[in-house]
């Protein structure tokens, strides 16, 4: 099933936050970003390249600026053998279904959505309502390698397609695709069967642990030093996470992992902030300033330079549980700043998992 977002007009392509906020409410819908169009204004030429691509996909979504949406609204009906309403002080075809700044045309393969979308304002009701043949989900503690092997069994089975990805060096995601609806069902059951105890549904394992957290009241605070504050922000994404997050400690230098969190100048003079023993003191310390049921912690160095002997893209990463249990990881990421930052948050809630696969996985 191929599906395409059109964006319109300069003011939404340049501005990142807004981009952001489209691509998040269109996965709401389509789980995935599959193909992304962008077109500073409509030409004479629109009128074709939209009829063109009705014939290629199923699920056509654009988003519009206000200046350009009435010019699209106009070609959406003419393609369509259909005319133009007032509505609302809004023009929409008459024979579509439509919200207040959304309507969606169906064609004879395609469903074609226009938003008339503002930066100021919220995002407009995403008329799509796809049938998916597609999903996604995640293999924990396997190589890449590995994954696709014992998997090849139930994709021939059941006439599936997969493609892989690791996230991590033992997190792979995987998208699944069925050529005939409902075999896709099946080929899940068969998965977590295979995979029990290692295997969620999904390809955002912070999104799943948030859910879980939530759905069993259990709190989580973080002690961050090269993240500043990443695994926070990430949990803060997620709905309805005041009820079991109630702070975290930024840690970046040395004095505050000793004043905050009670590693010892010893440790972090002699040891090293970079090391399994200052990560170990950071979920000790996380405990006794947060009333937590999980710790994680995290010290590296995100940078693209060396730092006290220690190269660049070496990440601690720690999890501890209430009941004292801890594991403790360094793992060695290649990549810039962000990107550093970004795999060392995803690993240290990835522990999570490990620690106490009952909790996540159901074993």
């Amino acid at each position: 099933m191929k599906h395409l977002i059109i964006v319109i007009g300069n003011e939404l392509i340049i501005n990142e936050n807004y981009m952001r906020y489209i691509q998040e409410e269109y996965k709401k819908q389509f789980l995935e970003l599959h193909e992304l169009k962008f077109i500073s204004k409509p030409d004479k030429d629109l009128p074709f390249l939209l009829e063109k691509l009705s014939q290629k996909y199923k699920y056509i979504t654009i988003f519009s600026i206000n200046e350009y949406y009435a010019t699209i609204a106009k070609i959406i009906a003419t393609l369509n053998d259909d005319v133009l309403i007032l509505e609302n002080d809004t023009l929409v075809p008459s024979k579509a279904t439509r919200v207040k700044n959304s309507f969606i045309s169906s064609f004879k393969q395609c469903y074609i959505n226009l938003l008339n979308t503002n930066i100021e304002t919220k995002l407009p009701q995403i008329l799509q309502e796809p049938q998916l043949n597609y999903a996604y989900f995640c293999l924990l503690d396997i190589d890449e390698m590995s994954a696709n092997i014992l998997l090849g069994t139930l994709t021939t089975s059941f006439d599936i397609q997969i493609k892989s990805s690791a996230l991590l060096e033992n997190l792979i995601c995987i998208r699944a695709s069925a050529s005939q609806y409902g075999k896709l069902e099946g080929f899940l059951k068969g998965v977590f069967k295979l995979f029990t105890g290692k295997v969620f549904l999904g390809n955002d394992p912070i999104k799943f642990i948030a859910k879980k957290l939530l759905e069993k009241n259990l709190k989580i605070s973080f002690a961050e030093s090269c993240t500043a504050g990443l695994c926070a922000s990430k949990l803060a994404e997620n709905s309805g996470i005041s009820s079991i997050f109630e702070g975290s400690l930024i840690t970046y230098s040395n004095r505050l992992k000793n004043s905050w969190l009670g590693v010892s100048n010893d440790t972090l003079e002699s040891v090293s902030e970079y090391s399994d023993r200052c990560i170990y003191f950071m979920l000790k310390g996380t405990f006794k300033t947060t009333n937590c049921d999980f710790a994680l912690a995290i010290s590296g160095v995100a940078g693209e330079d060396d730092d006290k002997n220690t190269k660049a893209g070496t990440i601690y990463i720690g999890a501890m549980y209430k009941d004292g249990t801890f594991l403790q990881e360094c793992i060695h990421i290649q990549g810039n700043r962000n990107y550093t930052r970004e795999q060392a948050s995803l690993a240290a809630y990835s522990l999570m998992l490990k620690l106490k696969p009952e909790i996540f996985l159901g074993i």
